[in-house]
């Protein structure tokens, strides 16, 4: 049983879009606090926000049904007219405003509906957190996206502590975390920079090596970097590596969703960025310190020492050490 009526949140973007819309979301979830929040695109990104949030269900945007909705005036499926009717105000981030999906929404008699599109126009050079308030102001949504760090439950918490414990990690140790990988090989800084990072951090910090499943090319990076007191979270769910993140000293990554969940935890965090304007997309958080490289055009071949392909942004690794240097001491 769902309870008394709610409102409704529908976000289906990455990882990276998911937090910079966070503060957009606080403002909604705060100007209909009386009311439980449910949510609905990707369950297991939406479970990074759910709790800071409070929201009371993740709903799966993939589910049977739904692609009438984002189809115009199809005949839309009485389960889901009745599951939409039920709440007193959705706010639907999407491209162009989510016009189609609004409508259909509309439609399936939810009262109010508000659409935000997910990123502002190519030209208009304004960090998208804070596009999505303003837009949300022009909806009658009045707050403000100052930065809040996430918040997690405790389970998490626990699966981190716990984590650290079994592979030997004393209070107190200092953590250096390293993601090397990207949605796109653009965004990446080369592997053997990552690597000659790795080499000098090692009498400084414990490292630990993230990998996940849209990194290609990194995989064997990852494995030879692997021994001595190394970690490696390899696909773990993003509310343990959330957890895990937040017990670390300090980040170094790509421009990518994992670089933002690190910001969005105010983990202090080094972002390389090469071909996106961070001015747009860089992730909010007094911790992070973003570096901006621009994407080669050619680095030229890899050495044979160095697995993977090469990367495209050429920051060079003696600007990344000292601020590393400053940040785990």
């Amino acid at each position: 049983m769902r309870g008394r009526p709610g409102i409704l949140i529908i976000h289906s973007g990455g990882i990276g879009d998911l937090l910079l819309a966070l503060p957009a979301m606080r403002v909604f979830r705060r100007s209909f606090s009386l009311f439980p929040l449910e949510m609905m695109g990707r369950p297991e990104r939406l479970s990074l926000v759910a709790h800071d949030l409070k929201a009371r269900a993740l709903h799966s945007i993939d589910q049977a049904g739904m692609a009438f909705f984002y189809a115009p005036e199809a005949q839309l499926p009485p389960r889901l007219v009745q599951f939409f009717s039920a709440f007193r105000a959705v706010l639907v981030f999407g491209k162009a405003g989510g016009e189609i999906l609004g409508e259909n929404l509309e439609r399936a008699g939810v009262p109010r509906i508000l659409r935000v599109p997910s990123f502002p126009p190519e030209k208009m050079k304004v960090h998208v957190s804070h596009f999505l308030v303003e837009a949300l102001k022009g909806a009658g949504i009045e707050g403000e996206d100052s930065f809040q760090p996430l918040t997690l439950p405790e389970d998490s918490r626990r699966f981190a502590a716990d984590f650290l414990a079994r592979h030997g990690v004393g209070e107190g140790e200092p953590i250096l975390a390293i993601h090397p990988g990207s949605g796109s090989p653009r965004k990446n800084w080369p592997l053997e920079n990552f690597a000659r990072v790795l080499a000098w951090a090692r009498e400084r910090a414990r490292i630990l090596l993230i990998a996940g499943p849209a990194e290609a090319g990194t995989r064997e990076a990852l494995e030879a970097w692997r021994k001595g007191g190394t970690l490696l979270a390899d696909h773990l769910p993003l509310l343990s590596l959330a957890a895990l993140l937040q017990k670390c000293r300090a980040y170094l990554g790509n421009d990518s969703g994992i670089t933002h969940l690190a910001a969005s935890l105010a983990v202090p965090t080094v972002a390389l960025f090469g071909p996106t304007d961070p001015a747009v997309w860089g992730p909010l958080s007094p911790a992070v310190r973003v570096l901006r490289g621009n994407p080669a055009a050619d680095f030229g071949p890899a050495p044979a020492s160095s697995p993977g392909p090469r990367g495209g942004v050429n920051i060079v690794v003696e600007e990344v050490l000292p601020i590393l240097g400053a940040l785990i001491g």
